[in-house]
């Protein structure tokens, strides 16, 4: 079943990108107005109170100050609490298993978290209030998300998620280092080695060709564009590990190989933070990672680097150019005793006109009007991002993460032989224990 699940997912985004690349040019308005309809009353749970909590991600700060406008517009309370991601993870985990939780609305990545939420019976099913007429704001336009994101918040026929952004990741670079080495922006793997060598060794170590993702489970979720892109995967045709393949292995050596030989040498310790600072500070000449950072780098107040970054789609493997895209959603608790009001909060903070106001701040939006609107056309301040962003989505897998029930363990056991390639290490015999671990994963579920 999972793997049925997986095809209809795959053919989801492939539908996706068709509308992405065919759908009407529509603006969001900075001026929409919320305005109630027949049948629908943004004040139909006024004096009701809904406690959400939400990561420390670039699109809370474009919500928290605006909380006041949904408080406003409908006479609903609302306690936001933010948290950096692994509190928050723990935090909302906690939570639910308490039984006994007052949150109402969570941020949750359905890639990392839905399977485990939904087998537990912790998330709302939203098409109660989708198919409802009544509880739909008629401006919404659910059919304006990308049907790729919206997919991945479904099972079984109901969505579980509504999606806030989609990101997929791109390679940036650092126009001044590539041109002062006369290196090419590279668009195949040997060609990006070959970059990353060149830079490293003309700087005589000085300036890292490249730096990526190396701490364990956070390493796996640019890993796996390396390991699509040389034709692996996370699970064969029989349901079990295959991060132990001839095709895995490849990519794992590869990913190791770039970081140890022309990367920082605090690879192994290092999570985005790290990777996005160094490339920040000017100190690597490459970074493949998340494209929501591309504010981060182009902030000239944090970043060295902010006139001279340029943005690709990751090289081409064996496999070809294979991304992966992945969303952050908005969902509600399960136990929540004002999920009326919470399906308000999310119609109105997955609007078009906050998607647009977060789409002109840098965080890629999951509705295709964000990107066609005519005032985002006009204020884009980095084409190039926007086009390799555009590509990746009509390229990417959905599949990022392990499609396991236990992802945090299913992610530390490719981690590990990830961490082995890095540090010179028989990456073969990781590997397999590597798959080892994660066969007792997959069967303890």
């Amino acid at each position: 079943m999972r793997r049925v699940a997986l095809i209809l997912l795959a053919l989801t985004v492939l539908s996706g990108m068709a509308f992405a690349n065919g759908g009407q040019e529509q603006s969001a308005g900075n001026d929409q107005a919320m305005t109630a309809a027949e049948g629908f009353n943004w004040k139909a749970f006024e004096g009701e109170s809904i406690n959400v909590i939400v990561n420390k991600h670039p699109w809370v700060d474009i919500i928290q100050p605006k909380i006041a406008e949904f408080e406003k517009l409908t006479g609903i309370n609302v306690s936001l609490d933010v948290y950096p991601e692994d509190q928050f993870r723990t935090k909302r985990t906690v939570e639910m298993v308490s039984g006994t939780s007052v949150i109402d609305v969570f941020m949750m990545m359905p890639g990392n978290s839905l399977a485990q939420y939904y087998t537990n019976d912790w998330v709302e099913p939203l098409n109660q209030f989708i198919d409802n007429k009544n509880m739909v704001w008629p401006e919404y336009d659910l059919a304006d998300f990308y049907p790729s994101a919206l997919g991945a918040g479904e099972r079984d026929g109901n969505n579980y998620t509504v999606p806030l952004l989609l990101e997929t990741s791109l390679l940036a670079y650092n126009k001044d280092i590539l041109a002062k080495y006369g290196v090419s922006v590279p668009q195949t793997m040997d060609e990006l080695e070959a970059a990353a060598k060149t830079i490293y060794e003309k700087s005589n170590g000085k300036t890292y060709g490249i730096t990526l993702r190396g701490k364990k489970a956070s390493a796996t979720s640019q890993w796996v564009d390396f390991l699509h892109s040389f034709g692996g995967e996370w699970i064969d045709d029989q349901g079990n590990a295959a991060i132990d393949s001839p095709e895995a292995i490849a990519a794992t050596k590869f990913y190791g190989k770039l970081l140890r030989e022309y990367g920082p040498k605090s690879a192994p310790s290092n999570s985005w933070y790290e990777s996005i600072s160094i490339f920040m500070q000017g100190e690597a000449a490459m970074i493949y990672d998340a494209s929501v950072f591309r504010p981060n780098y182009e902030d000239p107040e944090s970043s060295q680097i902010a006139d001279s970054v340029g943005y690709a789609v990751i090289p081409e493997g064996p496999a070809g150019r294979v991304p992966h895209i992945s969303n952050w959603g908005l969902a509600i608790y399960s136990g929540s005793e004002h999920k009326g009001a919470s399906w308000l909060f999310i119609q109105w903070a997955t609007s078009k006109k906050i998607a647009l106001e977060g789409q002109l701040a840098g965080i890629p939006s999951a509705r295709a009007s964000a990107w066609n609107d005519p005032e985002f056309k006009k204020a884009d301040p980095s084409p190039e991002w926007t086009e390799a962003s555009k590509k990746s989505y009509e390229l990417a897998s959905p599949i990022w993460n392990p499609p396991v029930i236990n992802v945090g363990e299913a992610r530390d056991a490719a981690g590990s032989a990830i961490v082995a390639a890095i540090l010179g290490e028989d990456v073969d015999t990781a590997a397999r224990e590597a798959a080892k671990s994660m066969n007792k994963v997959i069967a303890d579920e």
